[in-house]
């Protein structure tokens, strides 16, 4: 992982406020990124590119804490991992084909939440 890529994430995303990591919050750029990330984490078991996933999870993480400390364990966190790859895929779908999905928010997100798909009309 480069150290660029980790800056502009910091910079681009991470600074733009608590809710800036939730994948409907993501730029395209980011979001596929990020996905491209945690595939290649879960399918070839490459622990190189955690860095940005892990940062989004934390991200957040210190968000629903209201920024104070915050304590995992190794098997929490790779939970958390999991379903901020649900996630993501979610907000894919949601911006690349007909099916609706509501978003996660701060309240939601790393919750193993109920997620309802409807079929829009465009």
């Amino acid at each position: 992982m480069s150290e660029d890529l980790l800056k502009s994430f910091s910079k681009e995303v991470m600074q733009n406020g608590p809710e800036s990591t939730l994948p409907c919050n993501l730029s395209d750029q980011w979001l596929e990124v990020l996905s491209a990330q945690m595939e290649d984490f879960f399918e070839n078991d490459s622990d190189e590119c955690l860095s940005l996933p892990l940062m989004a999870v934390l991200h957040i993480l210190f968000a629903k804490n209201e920024g104070a400390a915050i304590s995992e364990t190794h098997d929490r966190l790779f939970d958390h991992l999991c379903n901020y790859r649900i996630e993501l895929g979610l907000e894919e779908i949601r911006r690349k084909t007909h099916v609706s999905v509501e978003p996660a928010n701060l309240e939601s997100i790393l919750t193993n939440r109920s997620v309802a798909f409807k079929q829009s009309a465009n």
